[in-house]
């Protein structure tokens, strides 16, 4: 069991190359305990690391550490205490749901005996009923999305990595697996690793963030901290010269981002609308919208990747 103080990842200086690519620059992170949510675009590294932390592949050069211990030195050891919920469908579908993960834990090392019981413990935790015992080429891609998250659970790892696990799923199935991956830590201790590309799901159920590009640590937050940070902003939409518009406001110290014709101006006060109209005015611009709205993952993503 992983020691009070010890962070469940700590990576230092680590290099991964393909060939000329270099994937992994110079990276260095700790990771905490609790729900951490992994995010960077395509080609950024994330995937890489991920991998090398599992002991799918190895670095370059540098170090990693996984709860506590030597990646390189305890490499079949700590793969004992890790999870894994691919994001690729790669279940049987002849089994049932209990067939498979008794299999599964058969495989871990369990006897039969207590592989049944962790078996049926976790599905009942899922809140799966009696279509566990249904063949699973039977599932919906909901009931799919839980078998391969309990597979990852069968053998009480320490820490699982989670891979888009609410990828494709419709609004319910996915508002039911976020539940189950909130109540992780609480009902088992249970750390959690969660890569996706839904950003909303990290800020809905994650303790920490961490950004990742161009190979390197660009961001590691508290989610409630970093969002409380943030500042409302305006979301403008006009016609004519953006460039000019956006200019004046930048003689005015204030900063915006700019997606086409729509930009996003920080709210400091009501006044902030007058300078917007102020600006539209002296540079002839035709003002469509102006809405004050909340700051989302989704916009810190993009303000750090930019």
């Amino acid at each position: 069991m992983l020691s009070k103080g010890i962070d469940v990842i700590e990576a230092r200086n680590v290099i991964k190359k393909y060939g000329s690519v270099t994937a992994l620059d110079d990276f260095s992170v700790e990771i905490p305990r609790g729900k951490i949510g992994i995010l960077g675009p395509n080609g950024a590294g994330k995937s890489t690391f991920v991998k090398i932390a599992l002991g799918l592949i190895t670095a370059n050069s540098g170090n990693v550490t996984v709860l506590g211990e030597n990646l390189d030195k305890n490499s079949i050891d700590i793969r004992r205490k890790i999870g894994y919920m691919p994001e690729h469908d790669c279940i049987p579908n002849h089994l049932s749901g209990v067939e498979f993960l008794i299999e599964m834990g058969l495989v871990s090392g369990m006897d039969t005996p207590s592989a049944t019981q962790r078996t049926h413990e976790i599905l009942g935790h899922l809140q799966m009923g009696e279509e566990k015992y249904r063949k699973i080429e039977e599932y919906s891609g909901g009931m799919r999305q839980k078998i391969k998250l309990a597979q990852g659970l069968i053998h009480g790892p320490e820490i699982i990595f989670l891979d888009e696990p609410t990828s494709g799923l419709d609004p319910k199935a996915r508002h039911e697996m976020l539940d189950t991956i909130n109540g992780l830590t609480k009902v088992s201790n249970t750390n959690v690793l969660l890569s996706t590309h839904i950003l909303q799901d990290v800020e809905t159920v994650c303790d920490y963030v961490i950004i990742v590009n161009n190979g390197k640590l660009q961001m590691k937050e508290s989610v409630d901290e970093l969002m409380k940070k943030q500042n409302d902003f305006i979301q403008v939409r006009l016609g004519g010269d953006i460039d000019g518009f956006a200019n004046i406001l930048k003689k005015k110290k204030i900063n915006l981002l700019s997606d086409g014709r729509t930009l996003r101006v920080p709210y400091v006060n009501d006044d902030t609308f007058q300078q917007i109209i102020d600006a539209a005015v002296e540079n002839k611009s035709q003002l469509y919208e102006m809405e004050r709205s909340k700051v989302t993952m989704d916009n810190v993503y993009l303000e750090v990747i930019e």
